[in-house]
């Protein structure tokens, strides 16, 4: 009877807790930097990546403008997403190791944006559960006294 009561509290409580426990987001294994050089051997110039987008210079001569020839690609998955390079953007960016600070800029923008939207509760189905784990207690117990 006392492992039924347990099994009902935990597995009343076990739901609860995985739907305020954070999650990981999906995707934010690795992060990804602009590759070198483009396919015509031009080395990187300006980059910049703004959580969505990583924009990729190739300039033919120093000081060109960083928008003459360029590469967009996903900052999420690495595929290339806008090829401004005359065809000469690699396929994808290259993926790397993140730094402790950056991945943690990472997971924590990715907190931010899971506690803006949390998991539903159910507290209308919680309450019933609650007062028959008490009940099915209340009744162990007094069983207990009967039998000693």
């Amino acid at each position: 009877m006392i492992y039924r009561v347990a099994f009902i509290l935990l597995a009343s409580v076990l739901p609860i807790f995985a739907a305020v426990a954070p999650r990981a987001p999906s995707g934010v294994t690795s992060c990804y930097s602009c590759p070198g050089t483009d396919q015509a051997g031009f080395g990187i110039g300006q980059h910049s990546n703004d959580g969505t987008t990583l924009f990729c210079s190739y300039p033919a001569f120093a000081g060109e403008n960083p928008n003459d020839f360029f590469c967009d690609y996903s900052a999420t998955d690495g595929h290339l997403t806008q090829d401004n390079d005359a065809g000469f953007c690699p396929g994808s960016a290259s993926s790397s190791a993140c730094s402790p600070s950056k991945k943690r800029a990472m997971l924590k923008k990715a907190f931010e944006q899971r506690a803006a939207h949390p998991a539903p509760s159910y507290p209308e189905v919680m309450t019933p559960k609650m007062a028959l784990a008490k009940k099915d207690a209340a009744v162990a117990s007094k069983r207990g006294k009967k039998q000693a």
